[in-house]
């Protein structure tokens, strides 16, 4: 394993001559935001979207949303790269490229190896690499604990709402559906193919945890609508809770294992 870090050392430190010429960044999403800021990088970060708080408290300039964004905005502040997600509209992304801005596009990550490679992948651009792999290093062996933890717990059948009208969860191939097999449990939602479900679908799957991310102050209201459905496993053991969007929704290693600690806090309780 030294050997393996070490390697992966040296191979940043190798890419860094290329992310030398970077040392101005705009992110367009608040996860890629809050990736900088963990590897260390925020110095080169010059613009952020309306909801990348850590940014705005340091005076970042603001830029948009990741949905909508102000291409004048950002081609004023001389960025070397722009980072930013599928959320952005091709056509702005486009128009960044023919004003010379070099942008890469994240895919989101559907796992948390793959939240990991994206963390080392944003520590290579911003010039950050040692940093990146002392942390998801150190991500993986906190996960690795909870996973040895959760081998002796009985399964529990969990669903993990993300969003309501229609009430939206997490189903597989999402690092939201790590949450919950990590912890040794079924991801109720685990063979749909989108994350629509109806109240009543719900109900007759009968989930022992319902787990709700707060998402605006939404998840407080869901939590009363879910505690009127008496049948409910869940209801009947008091097992429904609210767990924070910005770790659980925001993909890094961090908001990751914070998440994942969660997850199993309330799965155990």
């Amino acid at each position: 394993m030294r050997r393996f870090v070490g390697f992966i050392t040296l191979l940043f430190v190798n890419l860094q001559l290329f992310s030398q010429e970077v040392n101005r960044v705009v992110s367009l999403a608040p996860s890629i935001t809050d990736n900088i800021y963990l590897v260390g990088g925020e110095n080169k970060l010059v613009g952020c979207t309306s909801y990348c708080i850590p940014a705005i408290n340091d005076g970042k300039e603001q830029v948009g949303s990741a949905i909508n964004v102000n291409v004048e905005k950002i081609f004023s502040l001389r960025p070397d790269l722009v980072l930013t997600t599928g959320l952005t509209k091709p056509q702005d992304i486009s128009a960044l490229k023919k004003l010379g801005i070099r942008v890469e596009v994240m895919e989101t990550p559907k796992s948390f190896d793959q939240i990991c490679e994206q963390t080392l992948q944003i520590a290579r651009f911003v010039g950050s690499g040692k940093n990146a792999v002392e942390i998801v290093e150190d991500a993986k062996q906190k996960v690795a604990e909870i996973k040895e933890k959760s081998k002796g717990l009985k399964p529990e059948k969990v669903l993990f709402q993300i969003g309501a009208s229609p009430v939206f969860v997490a189903i597989k191939n999402t690092f939201l559906d790590d949450y919950i097999t990590f912890c040794n449990s079924e991801n109720m939602a685990g063979e749909l193919t989108s994350g629509s479900m109806s109240r009543e679908s719900v109900v007759l799957k009968n989930p022992d945890v319902i787990i709700i991310a707060e998402m605006g102050g939404f998840g407080k209201e869901e939590k009363k609508v879910w505690e009127r459905y008496s049948s409910v496993s869940a209801v009947q053991k008091k097992k429904i809770f609210l767990i924070s969007s910005e770790t659980s929704c925001s993909p890094s290693p961090v908001n990751f294992v914070s998440a994942l600690e969660d997850v199993y806090k309330f799965i155990t309780q």
